[in-house]
């Protein structure tokens, strides 16, 4: 089916469910007020014995519940974050032979499968129909749609026909699609959302920039369970892998032309006059030739190593003297933070991220871009300055363990807040 008619038929499905008459237990235990009163206060009453709300997850990843810890994240179980969780997976393909699973005491899995993709978001609104009406008329307080699309087409219109509140999670592989018709469907159909959720700090900028103050959109909290693994002391495992070198210089991340790898090896030319220094690359990619080229080309090879995979990151990047972090994508944002946890002295390129947390100087060093020459009289500071690493170790360390989540109560409550936050935001009608 065609982009217009999917769109069309899609409308003017909405359209007939918004119609249609409330269940009889629905007009039992809700009341109707204007649009502009509901959105004075939280949508949700909770005015009952619950403490906790009632969430509706919507998605089209069906490996989105990890059975092992009944968790979505792959941290916490889902179950213990709310009072009732449903979870809504929509996929195409063989009807399910259990379409309707209860996973614990609180916990529903529901299935619902399409021979064709558009048909989802019809398919789902009859099963929210059939089987999420229990016998005291049950509404979800909130509506989450954790992908765009057919999940979020899907999410709208349960919560307007809930009258519930409705949040979007946008993760950062999420790509806009190319035809236009579909990209002005998305667009129109995010903006629904009046409470979004992202992955990183580049989206929350695009977003807010795009949509307006209005707008409830924040990062989605991440556990960081690994900043309590490290001790902040320096291990020995890579000067005992690589016993020729006394001081080594760390990077973690793609070798491609899109990378700063190339840039960051022209950069260490200056300090690997030293013999005893070593710079190790940890990553893989299309660039690795070019990267040993180039460490030829500038008579480094020798001091220049390169590892298309580490056997464990952890030793690497607790025994590294510095570690150099020159590219400015999130994967690069979570190696700065790695080695701050382990306490790792950073050389790190400029992101809002990095600026909010640490401090130039103090925590970390901040420089404009791989180019700064500043990074080469940072490098010199360092190898010749063991107090300095010691008290950049310490530093580094409290920032990041003082503002990142790292403990599974923390994170739980963030979590659940982040989500239930867009109780005060209702839907976009």
């Amino acid at each position: 089916m065609d982009n217009g008619r999917y769109i069309q038929e899609a409308k003017e499905t909405l359209d007939a469910i918004l119609r249609a008459e409330r269940v009889a237990s629905q007009k039992a235990t809700e009341s109707v007020e204007s649009i502009q009163a509901a959105r004075k206060k939280p949508v949700a009453d909770l005015t009952s014995n619950r403490t906790k709300t009632r969430v509706l997850f919507i998605t089209t990843d069906i490996n989105i519940l990890n059975q092992a810890t009944k968790s979505l994240d792959g941290f916490t179980a889902v179950n213990d974050l709310f009072h009732e969780v449903h979870i809504m997976v929509l996929r195409t393909g063989i009807k399910s032979r259990n379409p309707v699973l209860r996973i614990e005491e609180n916990t529903w899995l529901y299935t619902v499968t399409a021979t064709y993709a558009w048909q989802l978001p019809f398919f789902a609104w009859s099963a929210l129909e059939r089987e999420l009406v229990f016998a005291d008329g049950f509404r979800p307080d909130i509506v989450v749609a954790l992908d765009v699309g057919a999940s979020a087409f899907c999410a709208y219109g349960a919560g307007m026909y809930y009258n519930r509140s409705i949040q979007i999670h946008i993760s950062k592989q999420y790509q806009s699609p190319v035809k236009w018709l579909a990209r002005w469907f998305h667009n129109w159909l995010i903006r629904r959302f009046l409470s979004i959720r992202v992955t990183t700090e580049e989206l929350v900028a695009a977003y807010r920039k795009q949509f307006g103050p209005e707008y409830d959109i924040s990062i989605l909290p991440i556990y960081r369970g690994y900043l309590a693994d490290f001790t902040g002391q320096q291990g020995v495992y890579l000067k005992k892998k690589y016993p020729q070198f006394n001081f080594i210089v760390l990077y973690v991340g793609d070798l491609t032309a899109t990378s700063t790898a190339f840039g960051t090896i022209d950069l260490m030319r200056g300090v690997l006059r030293n013999p005893r220094v070593g710079f190790l690359m940890v990553g893989n990619g299309t660039g690795v030739m070019e990267c040993e080229r180039r460490a030829e080309l500038l008579g480094i090879k020798d001091q220049v190593i390169i590892e298309r995979r580490a056997d464990d990151i952890k030793q690497y990047v607790e025994s590294a003297d510095v570690l150099i972090v020159t590219d400015t994508d999130s994967a690069a944002d979570e190696v700065t933070l790695f080695g701050a946890a382990a306490g790792t002295p950073t050389i790190m390129t400029k992101t809002n991220l990095r600026e909010d947390i640490f401090q130039d100087g103090e925590s970390a060093f901040i420089v404009s871009d791989v180019r700064s020459s500043r990074i080469n009289e940072v490098l010199l500071r360092l190898l010749n300055s063991n107090s300095e690493r010691l008290l950049m170790r310490e530093k580094s360390r409290q920032a990041v363990l003082r503002r990142l989540v790292n403990g599974q109560q923390d994170y739980e409550k963030l979590y659940r807040e982040s989500i239930e936050s867009a109780l005060y935001f209702g839907v976009d009608r």
